[in-house]
């Protein structure tokens, strides 16, 4: 998938076993600090004292080697995630200890190569920007308006009808607000309204 943001947008899991040690690795979509805290305890290996991770979300990032030594767990696997470039997504990491010492070097490329490997064929999905606009338009246009907010994939959040006509509150792709407003001016012939709805 090129351009734009991506995100995981199922749970994929892998495992592998490197020097006797086992790794089994979990990825998946989130949307908050929280759903990644609920991922790494509900994906975490049962008893494994090992579960690394590493999560983004937007402009955040967060990783933990788990008591490995530092930088040889959490931070590989968000190379893994950043390798992708997916966005609101994590990846949890746990290992068995097989009874032969991996190293620095060997720890890092093994926890980083499981996130690789379970996010090389997970399935993803663009992340589409969602924006709020406020229409409003006479009576007679009211049904060409809805018509318009569908045709650009909009969702109307709210209806409310004013002595002047319609009056819609609506959530589209950011992609389309520029046709909506350009929809609106036609189909009220410049006397409607389109303008950004107030958080």
């Amino acid at each position: 998938m090129t351009g734009g943001r991506k995100r995981l947008a199922g749970i994929a899991t892998t495992e592998q076993l490197i020097r006797k040690s086992r790794f089994i690795g979990v990825c998946g979509p989130i949307e908050s600090a929280e759903d990644a805290a609920r991922f790494v305890e509900d994906h975490g290996a049962e008893g494994c004292r090992h579960v690394a991770f590493a999560w983004k979300l937007d402009d955040r990032v967060r990783f933990d080697d788990a008591g490995e030594p530092g930088g040889t767990a959490g931070r590989p696997i968000l190379a893994a995630l950043e390798h992708f470039e997916l966005d609101r997504s994590i990846v949890v990491v746990s290992r068995f200890f097989g009874g032969t010492k991996l190293g620095t070097g060997g720890l890092a490329r093994a926890y980083g190569g499981t996130a690789m490997t379970v996010l090389q064929d997970a399935p993803t999905a663009a992340i589409v920007t969602m924006v709020e606009r406020i229409i409003e338009g006479g009576f007679e246009a009211a049904d060409a308006l809805h018509r318009q907010v569908d045709e650009l994939d909009g969702e109307k959040l709210d209806e409310r009808w004013t002595p002047n006509g319609v009056r819609l509150h609506v959530r589209l792709p950011a992609e389309n607000a520029s046709a909506l407003l350009r929809g609106v001016r036609e189909i009220t012939r410049g006397q409607g309204l389109c303008r950004e709805a107030s958080v």
